[in-house]
């Protein structure tokens, strides 16, 4: 009976990654130098790499090993000559990739792209141009497939609606987050900071006049949200009230009440707080005209 094959483990993914051509260039020159090309005035500029690689892997039997030298003269310029052509292959793939998006947002039908991705069909060219897009995406472990592609798409798409989302809400609370933050403000000398509740006071303070953008004012009102997780974990921390006045714990209750209620209305008064105010029987937020 056969026994069933075991799956095959998927191979990290390796890429050479950001590399400095032109200083291997240069080094590939200087050991054509060691090893007497007879054409080292002919060697092309070292900008130029696909014309450098093809000098030197044209002129690799003419090289000579320079007598008494520790370097493999030969060697060393192989091996610096399969590392550029890998770096070419991957800088390649990129380049036909953004190739192929232009044409397609230029309205180029898939058929217009088989001759130069040497396919049959132009369900051959879109299947190319995922893999293409596949290795340009994939993590450790993935195949270089349109499915993955397809995957890291809907992953980006996912992503983008919920920023979009997020800054929507966000956004819309940002009016309630800046008056909570003046408050914050106005009292900071009552407030016991330190580390991240420091951090986030000091970017409120510095933010707090300039939010332009809808990405500015829901990063803002995050920045809030921040401020009162951290002060809150630091008055766990320490067993005690991080404000010092009245003033400063009505304002962290009125934060804590505008992070806890997503479209809290902000109320006139604050009557009690979580923080240690003594004249209230607890966290309560009144708004004028009822609770």
């Amino acid at each position: 009976m056969r026994k069933p094959g075991r799956a095959r483990p998927k191979r990290s993914l390796i890429r050479l990654g950001r590399i400095d051509p032109t200083s291997l260039t240069a080094r590939l020159r200087e050991l054509h130098e060691l090893g007497c090309d007879p054409e080292l005035e002919r060697f092309p500029d070292l900008g130029e790499l696909y014309l450098v690689l093809q000098h030197t892997q044209r002129m690799t039997s003419g090289l000579k090993q320079p007598m008494d030298h520790p370097v493999n003269v030969m060697g060393e310029a192989a091996v610096l000559r399969a590392k550029l052509w890998q770096y070419l292959r991957e800088e390649a793939d990129a380049g036909q990739l953004r190739a192929i998006e232009a044409g397609r947002d230029a309205g180029v039908p898939w058929e217009h792209f088989t001759d130069a991705l040497c396919v049959a069909s132009k369900q051959g060219a879109y299947q190319k141009a995922r893999r293409l897009k596949a290795e340009e995406v994939r993590d450790d472990g993935e195949r270089r497939s349109p499915a993955v592609a397809r995957a890291h798409e809907d992953r980006a798409v996912a992503e983008e609606r919920a920023e979009r989302a997020r800054i929507l809400t966000q956004e819309r609370r940002f009016p309630l987050a800046q008056r909570v933050a003046r408050q914050i403000l106005e009292n900071r000398a009552g407030l016991v900071v330190a580390s991240w509740s420091k951090y986030w006071l000091e970017e409120i303070s510095d933010t707090v006049d300039d939010r332009i953008s809808a990405g500015e004012r829901a990063n803002f009102t995050g920045y809030v949200e921040s401020f009162v997780r951290s002060v809150r974990q630091l008055a766990v921390e320490r067993g005690g009230s991080p404000a010092t006045t009245d003033g400063a714990r009505q304002a962290l209750e009125l934060a804590v009440e505008f992070v806890s209620q997503e479209l809290s209305p902000i109320p006139e008064q604050v009557v009690g707080s979580q923080f240690g105010n003594q004249s209230g029987s607890g966290a309560r937020v009144r708004q004028q005209g009822g609770e």
